[in-house]
């Protein structure tokens, strides 16, 4: 997965500690080997505020980016989503309007978590508070609500 690298390296160089980044590392590429499909696609971007891992997918007619990965040297490694804008895009998209049941449902699975974060109108989780099963969990969660 040669997309992944550029978010790798800044991925590894946010985190201080040995474990982290090797955590960190196979984290996303698990996350990213199960985010497969041809409605389902990855997409990493940079700016000053750090560099980002997009996991989008097409809901309905509309993509929709679901969460992304934020790797910074200030925060760390963190995940945000479900997509905070999903309101917007639901009222936005008139002639292929977004269904966002479905990225609510995974808020509401996310929320009940106890190391979720409030973020805006989503949720946050931080490497270094959150356990490898909640991870797993939250990754089920959202293969399970975002069935193709």
């Amino acid at each position: 997965m040669e997309i992944l690298e550029p978010f790798l390296v800044a991925a590894r160089a946010s985190l201080r500690h040995a474990q982290d980044r090797l955590r960190a590392e196979a984290l996303i590429l698990h996350w990213a080997a199960a985010w497969q499909g041809s409605t389902r696609r990855l997409v990493p971007t940079a700016s000053n505020h750090g560099h980002y891992l997009h996991f989008d997918q097409k809901i309905g007619a509309v993509w929709t980016q679901v969460f992304h990965f934020h790797a910074s040297p200030r925060v760390g490694l963190s995940m945000r989503g479900p997509d905070p804008d999903r309101g917007r895009k639901a009222h936005r998209h008139r002639d292929k309007k977004l269904d966002r049941n479905s990225l609510d449902a995974l808020y509401d699975l996310w929320a009940a978590h106890g190391e979720a974060h409030p973020a805006n109108n989503a949720l946050e989780f931080l490497l270094v508070e959150t356990p490898d099963d909640t991870w797993e969990a939250c990754l089920q969660e959202a293969l399970t609500c975002l069935n193709p």
